[in-house]
């Protein structure tokens, strides 16, 4: 493979604290070179995939030496590592501000329901079968390396328990039903989301429409 030419994305920067704290062992600052590494493997891997480039791409790429990228990491699989579970916390803050933004907006039972109705129609849209299909397969590789798996872990609680504390705030203005476990709940919006992945392969896959139907309604009997 030769020279890679990839456009930086804006979304990707800067890392959250909580994955820049797992990279640098709790420091919270990175070492430039590293964030620099980090941040175009990040690309790469938007551009590309986590095969579709060498470590001498990403050396061409962030114009950075092999002997600086072996001092900051362990070698090029954890340079990916690292860039995953970057962008697998981009995906958990962009439900988080999506999910709350429905506390924040609504004012109302009604109107609560109605904004969730939109977000299930726009999760379930075929614009997000890529993101769907891209955390998934962060999960999947996740599998193969303790290190991978914890700091995912860390970044899957963190926007469960953000989730939890909106469920628990809707519980004390009397919206949903106060008896609910507010985890198991989190769990579940989370679940119905990504689990359209496999809608996404299947031969004749619902309709956003069928979907959030479905959706609205269970939620509708459980609220």
């Amino acid at each position: 493979m030769g020279s890679v030419t990839f456009k930086m994305h804006k979304d990707s920067l800067p890392l959250i604290w909580s994955v820049s704290a797992w990279l640098n062992s709790d420091v919270r600052s990175v070492h430039p070179t590293k964030q620099l590494l980090l941040d175009t493997a990040i690309s790469l891997i938007d551009e590309f995939g986590p095969q579709g480039f060498t470590v001498d791409n990403l050396l061409d790429a962030s114009k950075i030496s092999k002997g600086s990228l072996y001092h900051h990491f362990e070698d090029f699989n954890d340079v990916i590592e690292q860039a995953q579970v970057a962008r697998f916390a981009r995906y958990v803050d962009e439900d988080i501000r999506q999910l709350t933004g429905l506390l924040t907006s609504a004012s109302s039972r009604d109107e609560l329901g109605q904004r969730f109705a939109e977000v299930i129609m726009a999760s379930a849209s075929s614009g997000r079968a890529e993101a769907r299909a891209d955390r998934a397969t962060i999960v999947g590789l996740s599998r193969h390396s303790k290190k991978f798996a914890d700091s995912l872990a860390l970044e899957q609680q963190r926007l469960t328990d953000s989730l939890a504390d909106v469920a628990r705030e809707m519980q004390q203005r009397g919206w949903i039903n106060e008896s609910l476990d507010v985890y198991a709940l989190a769990t579940f919006v989370q679940a119905y989301s990504l689990g359209l992945v496999l809608n996404d392969v299947t031969e004749k896959p619902l309709s956003a429409e069928q979907w959030a139907s479905f959706v609205a309604t269970v939620l509708g009997n459980s609220l």
